[in-house]
C-alpha cells in the first residue's frame, strides 16, 4: 500500500490564503493523505473557514496561544499520523501531481534521512512564473555554499521526508528568521543525509511582496 503522507501547514490570521493551500493539498492525485493545519494561536476566523471545507482528511489543531511558525510546524509533525511528512506554507500551493511523483521515487531501503524536493514556480502578480532553483545542488557540493554563494535555495513547501527525521531534527523555535535555511543545513550536514530532487516544478511559491 502507498504510505500515509501527512501534509503539515502552519498558519495564523490568513484564512483565505490557508484555504488555497489546503485545497491544493486535498486536490492531490495521491490518495493516502491527511492534511494537518496548525492554527497558531486564537484565530476563530481561520478555524471556521477550514471547518467549512468538511473534508474528513483535514484535521485542525487550534493552539490556545501563539508559539511561532517553527514550533507550530513541529506541533503539526508531532500530531501527524503519516510515516512521511510533506511541508506546505500557508501562502504556497502544490500542483496536483506533487506527492504522487515524489512518493514514486522514495528510496525503498536505507536513506532514513532522505529529503525529497522538487523544482517550483516563483509567482508574482503581473509577471511570468519563474522556474526555481536555477540549478540543483551538485554531487558532494557544500550545502552552505549552494545556498549562500550561488543564491540558490530549495523551498520548504517542496519538502517530503520521513516523520522520524523531523522528530529528530525539529525546526528551531528560537530563531527570529531563516528557520528554513537553518533546518536544511542541519539536516544536510548529517553524514547519512541524501537530497533527491524531482527535476520538474511541482509547487508554487507566491511572492509575499504581492501582499
Amino acid at each position: 500500500m502507498d504510505p500515509l503522507v501527512s501534509a503539515v501547514i502552519p498558519t495564523r490570521n490568513r484564512p483565505e490564503l490557508v484555504c488555497r493551500a489546503v485545497r491544493s493539498a486535498l486536490d492531490q492525485s495521491y490518495g493516502n493523505l491527511e492534511v494537518v493545519v496548525v492554527v497558531d494561536g486564537p484565530d476563530r476566523a481561520t478555524v471556521e473557514i477550514l471547518e467549512a471545507l468538511q473534508d474528513p482528511r483535514l484535521r485542525i489543531v487550534a493552539l490556545p496561544e501563539n508559539v511561532g511558525g517553527s514550533e507550530a510546524r513541529n506541533i503539526g509533525v508531532r500530531s501527524a499520523k503519516g510515516e512521511w511528512i510533506a511541508l506546505l506554507d500557508d501562502d504556497d500551493e502544490w500542483l496536483p501531481g506533487k506527492l504522487d511523483k515524489q512518493v514514486a521515487i522514495v528510496p525503498t531501503k536505507g536513506y532514513e534521512n532522505a529529503l525529497i524536493s522538487c523544482y517550483y514556480y516563483f509567482r508574482r502578480s503581473g509577471k511570468p512564473d519563474v522556474l526555481k532553483p536555477r540549478r540543483q545542488p551538485r554531487a558532494n557540493e557544500d550545502v552552505t555554499g549552494y545556498i549562500f554563494e550561488t543564491y540558490c535555495a530549495l523551498n520548504t513547501s517542496t519538502y517530503l521526508c520521513r516523520r522520524d527525521l523531523l522528530l529528530r531534527v525539529p525546526f528551531e523555535k528560537n530563531l527570529p528568521c531563516l528557520q528554513d535555511f537553518d533546518w536544511y543545513l542541519r539536516v544536510m550536514n548529517r553524514p547519512d543525509a541524501r537530497l533527491i530532487v524531482v527535476p520538474e516544478p511541482l509547487s508554487i511559491y507566491n511572492d509575499p511582496a504581492d501582499r
